[in-house]
């Protein structure tokens, strides 16, 4: 019952999904899901949208993914892709980027990564063709392996000081790595594994080297940025990298 319960919480926290109160104990408990959980729901969602609204927008369909992974995120992965621009431009000691990375206000490096999100997001639609079990795929190993980078970055990489949400997030996280890895094994191809280690070893690194550490931030710029990123590469890498049963 305590991990239904934890599988429920991570789509209430990680998603707009309503799923009643969140016991906050319960989505860091279990967390280490969230990407198959979290990520194989918001993938099937996606997969609708598209293939109902495709006999009225046909092609165009595909962008509606643009606002649609935003909104049922709630647009927090987008808020720290913003303020992780935001302290990636500053050319100042540590403690100016964490200021930038906590002021409300965005400024033009918020702005400017989020140019660069919404580019590659756009160039990733514009490659979607079809309805077919494929698309489906392509939309879940997408959702679910970008979450797994993100939460791999979490449980490897120490929290920045300060970060108090981080610390607890990492402190359940650093031994659930083979865990979080395991999850991404229905969606192994050569393009996922290739984008899973250079993405992860890049924020990590980015992560170290801007801000000292991990924070929430950090990772919902992760997810933002490696999920188009993946549906490109899947793309591309057809039919080599898929599965044999496709």
């Amino acid at each position: 019952m305590r991990i239904l319960k934890g599988i429920i919480a991570q789509l209430s926290f990680f998603s707009i999904v309503p799923s009643g109160q969140t016991d906050f104990q319960l989505v860091i408990d279990y967390s280490y899901l969230s990407p198959i959980v979290v990520g194989a729901v918001m993938g099937a969602l996606d997969y609708i949208v598209v293939f109902l609204t495709h006999f009225v927008l046909e092609n165009f369909s595909y962008l509606l993914l643009i606002p649609f992974v935003e909104i049922m995120r709630g647009f927090n992965h987008l808020d720290g892709l913003l303020d992780f621009g935001d302290a990636l431009m500053i050319r100042g000691s540590p403690k100016d980027r964490l200021r930038a990375l906590k002021d409300v206000s965005v400024g033009a490096g918020g702005f400017g990564l989020a140019i660069v999100y919404l580019t590659i997001f756009y160039i990733s639609t514009r490659l979607l063709t079809g309805y077919s079990l494929t698309l489906l795929y392509y939309l879940v190993s997408a959702e679910v392996v970008s979450r797994a980078i993100g939460l791999s970055v979490l449980s490897t990489l120490k929290p920045m000081d300060g970060s108090q949400l981080g610390k607890m997030f990492h402190e359940k996280l650093r031994n659930k790595l083979p865990v979080i890895l395991l999850q991404v094994v229905p969606f192994i191809s050569l393009s996922v594994a290739v984008l899973f280690i250079v993405l992860a070893l890049i924020f990590s690194s980015l992560g170290k080297k801007i801000l000292g550490g991990s924070s929430g931030d950090l990772i919902g710029a992760t997810i933002s940025l490696s999920f188009p990123l993946l549906l490109i590469g899947d793309v591309k890498c057809y039919p080599f990298c898929l599965p044999h049963f496709f």
